[in-house]
């Protein structure tokens, strides 16, 4: 599944369908009464960013989506029932936030009132029409602070008549019938009740809960915990740690020790400045290459990640920034078998930081010993840490509407349903926004691993996030075909 900026994405044109919630479920929605679950860290952290950007008057794409293709004409009524399913799989889904001076107020949508039903939007002509369309309501139509916190709908080739409820005998396993052309499902979710990984899931579970309307049988699917539930047990562990426990030390210690975590190289920036975004991709691996260069990195004792980790520092201080790198990574707290297939925000951040002198094998083994400390830190957020000591504000996170600079590996290939994206088409659809800095997302699917990232659009950046990426790559490639490197 690719990552796809949305100004990037280019749908096939055809008649739109939207699946939406009927009237009269929406303004009892609006009444539904308060849920005692608080929100997350992660959840109430977005919902602050949200309010600080709109009180600021910047814009913010505050979602994650994803698009993928099914053979022939979708049957709207199956895919609507399939999604009401989905919905009520996951209790985060029926819920929203509304804020009540400086506190969240979760209320919860009664499950049995979930109704989804399909509406005809007309034809698009053009890739661009749809995509503008879907820019537009995925934009407007994710928020935590209203329900539903999604938007969904489907593109169907031009030729025939909607299939209804009786799919007839040439009805295929997928849903389609023999030479009705593609469909293309679309589906964004507010970031508050998903991660990237949730949005991978979507694939496999819509696809077994639709083809299960189809044929009347039940979607084998396996059981999902609730990210409701999870919330509350984030905070009763949090409430837990005191100034004395160790992580919280080490938090200190990270934020202490040096500057904040951000990109080596020049970006142009001028203080309190933000500026519009611009996406670059590049493809680091292929198969074999990920394969060669993950055992490199086992040979010295460590993981793909922190070969990433060391790859990017050891670039950076070849091109002129610091010898000791500090960063952000992104750990999973799924850590609960209930978990494992539930729609929800399940990461944390950790510190990590290691020096990048030496040859590549001996700084992806203090990589990976980094790593393994951090790791230790991933049940604590670091918000729950400006809890306790709130004059580290201003270090870890400067603006409340800042989004920290992050480095973000994951392994789709554990995803269900991953060997069958490149077929579908699959997206993983993100919004535009404004940044600061280099946040960096790096991908290892069956056929490539590649990273993706976005920069301040700014001269000094297009000419040195390209050069970091280029130098990123002649890095990571040396080390995957020799299995070690000399480093500057």
């Amino acid at each position: 599944m690719r990552m796809t900026p949305i100004d990037e994405y280019v749908p096939d044109p055809g008649e739109l369908v939207e699946f939406r919630i009927p009237a009269p479920v929406l303004a009892a929605a609006a009444e539904a009464p308060e849920h005692p679950a608080p929100p997350s860290y992660v959840q109430e952290n977005h919902i602050r960013r949200l309010l600080a950007n709109r009180a600021a008057g910047r814009p913010q794409s505050p979602w994650l989506g994803v698009a993928f293709d099914l053979p022939g004409r979708l049957d709207t009524t199956a895919m609507a029932a399939a999604l009401a399913a989905w919905v009520r799989r996951h209790p985060t889904l029926l819920t929203w936030f509304a804020v009540d001076g400086d506190r969240l107020r979760r209320h919860a949508v009664p499950a049995g009132s979930v109704a989804v039903e399909a509406v005809p939007c007309g034809r698009y002509d053009s890739a661009a029409a749809v995509r503008d369309h879907l820019k537009e309501r995925f934009d407007a139509g994710t928020s935590p602070l209203s329900w539903p916190p999604f938007v969904a709908g489907a593109v169907l080739p031009d030729h025939g008549p909607d299939h209804g409820p009786d799919h007839g005998p040439d009805h295929d396993a997928d849903g389609g019938a023999d030479g009705d052309g593609t469909s293309t499902v679309w589906i964004a979710v507010d970031h508050s009740h998903t991660d990237g990984y949730s949005t991978l899931l979507l694939f496999s579970e819509l696809r077994a809960l639709y083809e299960a309307e189809l044929t009347g049988t039940d979607a084998q699917l396996p059981p999902a915990g609730s990210y409701v539930d999870h919330c509350a047990l984030d905070r009763d562990r949090a409430a837990l740690v005191g100034l004395d426990a160790p992580e919280v030390r080490r938090w200190v210690e990270f934020f202490s020790a040096g500057p904040p975590p951000g990109f080596p190289l020049d970006l142009g920036l001028t203080p309190d400045a933000s500026h519009p975004s611009v996406s670059v991709e590049a493809d680091l691996f292929d198969a074999a290459e990920g394969e060669a260069f993950a055992a490199a990195c086992k040979a010295h004792g460590a993981g793909f990640l922190a070969g990433v980790l060391a790859a990017l520092a050891v670039t950076g201080h070849e091109l002129g920034g610091p010898a000791d790198y500090r960063a952000l990574t992104v750990v999973h707290t799924r850590d609960e078998r209930r978990w494992q297939h539930t729609q929800g925000w399940f990461i944390n951040l950790v510190p990590v930081e290691f020096t990048a002198k030496g040859t590549f094998g001996e700084v992806v083994a203090e990589a990976g010993r980094a790593v393994a400390v951090a790791r230790e830190l991933a049940a604590v957020s670091p918000l729950r840490v400006l809890e306790l000591l709130p004059g580290m504000a201003g270090a870890v996170q400067p603006d409340a509407a800042a989004v920290l600079p992050i480095v973000s590996y994951l392994d789709c290939r554990h995803v269900p349903g991953s060997r069958d994206w490149a077929a579908a088409n699959c997206h993983g659809l993100v919004g535009p926004g404004h940044s600061r800095n280099v946040p960096v997302w790096v991908n290892r699917l069956w056929d490539r691993t590649y990273l993706k990232s976005r920069y301040p659009d700014t001269p000094a950046a297009r000419a040195n996030v390209p050069r970091f990426v280029a130098h990123l790559r002649q890095v990571l490639r040396t080390v995957a075909l020799t299995g070690d490197r000399p480093c500057a």
